[in-house]
């Protein structure tokens, strides 16, 4: 009898010890073709600064580098501005109506945040939204205020290339400031949670993020290597290009 119940025993610990399937499924591939001029046929480049849009806002950005950024929300029907501190805004989500917008600076040793936006009209409200132009750095027109924002995550020596929502949770694409390591990081407990790890030097630069859908995004990257990752759902697929 207590051999029977030490081999049980045993078959418990070994199944619950088994590797559990992945949430995400990535490909990676090469092609042979060149990036400039795969991005000479994207048309979505007339909008600088939009980062989301839904029934109810269109969500745009600014960034002065160092001295941070701002996230705009604009309401489609009263077309009322509201602002807040975000910097530097590369993408938003939503999930059960909150707005997550995810923020990333590689200034000095690098930072991200996460901020969770419940009610937009809750923030401060400003006249019009600046023209938005990566060259160009000025704190001028930035926000000064939180009011309506929540941070749920602070880190640093990570950079935030995009976030995205697969079955109603937030994940983000990070590396570290040395550009050496990339993964697919989970949202939980306010804290990231590695669950799935990419090829790494993979961003050295910000990868230009152009989303296809809620659920569909793609990222184009020029440095070291050049190429695009594209996420839609649980799937992951990446393509270095040759050329």
């Amino acid at each position: 009898m207590k051999i029977f119940s030490t081999l049980s025993l045993l078959f418990i610990l070994l199944n619950s010890c088994k590797k559990q399937p992945s949430v995400f499924k990535i490909e990676i591939k090469d092609a042979n073709k060149n990036i400039v001029d795969e991005l000479k046929q994207i048309h979505n480049f007339d909008q600088p600064g939009f980062l989301y849009g839904d029934q109810k806002y269109e969500v745009w950005k600014s960034c002065s580098g160092e001295w941070g950024g701002t996230v705009y929300f604009k309401n489609k029907q009263t077309q009322v501005i509201h602002y807040a501190i975000a910097s530097c805004p590369v993408s938003v989500n939503k999930i059960d109506g909150k707005y997550y917008v995810s923020n990333s600076s590689n200034h000095m040793i690098g930072n991200s945040d996460i901020l969770e936006i419940t009610d937009p009209e809750k923030m401060e409200i400003t006249k019009s939204i600046p023209v938005y132009h990566p060259d160009i750095i000025t704190r001028e027109y930035e926000a000064k205020s939180r009011l309506g924002t929540k941070r749920i995550i602070d880190s640093s020596q990570v950079i935030i290339a995009t976030s995205f929502v697969y079955n109603k949770k937030l994940y983000s694409i990070l590396t570290n400031i040395q550009g050496t390591k990339t993964t697919v990081s989970e949202l939980q407990n306010h804290k990231f949670k590695t669950i799935a790890e990419l090829p790494e030097k993979l961003f050295y630069s910000e990868p230009i993020i152009i989303k296809e859908s809620e659920n569909h995004q793609k990222l184009y990257f020029q440095n070291p290597k050049s190429g695009i990752l594209e996420i839609k759902n649980n799937i992951l697929k990446l393509t270095f290009y040759n050329k």
